[in-house]
């Protein structure tokens, strides 16, 4: 009984995951066909695999144990220990910090040779840097297709999700609306500061790789007392009663909470946007000029 009722806890858990995961998913942007979502193929995807591991690890865990408190445990940690050993969300924001420096500095140098902004955005498509490649083509289809330029550089800065972009979105806007000259230089002198931020991003990466280290050495000190403790069951009996269970939860808890602030000590944080998002801006009009208004109260050439 208690293992039913484990697995059917550990199904729920798994549901309300995917469950979170499709309604937090953004929806398509004008101009690109929407991907399939979870519902069409759950376990096809990431998270249901990731979902269905953690599952059964739980299962597995309460199989050999018969604690409810570790099955939770091991469930949750299939499904956030990837995560706290892994700085790829670090890397791919630093790699698309990079590529939107590059993109910059040559759309900056394409409107020097006299080339109008629309052309050079849709041209700079061609030679995109790979970490925007999908959203810079995405930007130029939008072009393509009829979207006022306002309202397809604001999706691009939301896909982008960056202030970086907005900036860089917000100095093309305010092209958009004056039709001025100045905006090579603008656009040279942020590529310059991105630049810098990404020389300053990978230095920092490299100071704080010891946190991951420091992360990998308790979770391997963990899983072994871990395994001491289930195979050793003298040592682990009084884990069995209602008692013991609670005491193991608090402890997992702890464990967790050290571990989640090891995390954030290996984290740089990432500042708000400022640029309002594409999804109403219905015409072309009206989001020249509000782009221009919120670009002046921020400062486009402002500090980093």
């Amino acid at each position: 009984m208690i293992a039913f009722a484990a697995g059917a806890g550990a199904l729920i858990f798994g549901g309300l995951v995917l469950f979170v995961a499709e309604l937090t998913r953004r929806a398509p942007a004008p101009g690109i066909p929407g991907r399939r979502g979870l519902g069409s193929g759950t376990f096809a995807s990431a998270a249901g695999r990731k979902g269905l591991i953690a599952v059964v690890a739980g299962l597995a865990m309460l199989a050999v144990t018969r604690w409810p408190v570790a099955a939770l445990a091991a469930a949750l940690a299939v499904l956030f220990l990837p995560k706290l050993l892994s700085n790829s969300e670090t890397k791919r924001r630093t790699a698309m910090l990079e590529g939107l420096e590059q993109w910059t500095r040559r759309l900056a140098d394409m409107l020097t040779a006299s080339r109008g902004l629309e052309d050079a955005l849709a041209v700079s498509a061609r030679t995109a840097p790979p970490a925007i490649a999908p959203q810079v083509t995405a930007l130029a289809r939008r072009m393509s297709a009829r979207v006022g330029t306002a309202q397809a550089l604001r999706a691009f800065a939301d896909e982008i999700n960056d202030p970086a972009g907005d900036r860089i979105v917000a100095a093309l806007l305010i092209a958009t609306g004056q039709r001025g000259g100045g905006v090579q230089g603008v656009l040279s002198a942020l590529a310059e500061l991105l630049a810098r931020d990404v020389a300053a991003r990978r230095d920092i990466e490299a100071s704080r790789a010891e946190h991951r280290t420091t992360i990998r050495w308790i979770i391997v000190f963990i899983a072994g007392f871990t395994a001491f403790a289930i195979f050793n069951r003298a040592y682990s009996a009084p884990y069995g009663t209602f008692t013991g269970q609670m005491v193991l939860g608090v402890v997992a808890v702890l464990y967790a909470a050290g571990l989640s602030w090891l995390y954030r000590l290996g984290q740089i944080p990432v500042p708000g946007r400022f640029l309002e998002s594409a999804q109403w801006a219905a015409d072309d009009s009206e989001p020249q000029q509000v782009g221009a208004g919120s670009v002046g109260g921020v400062g486009v050439g402002g500090g980093w």
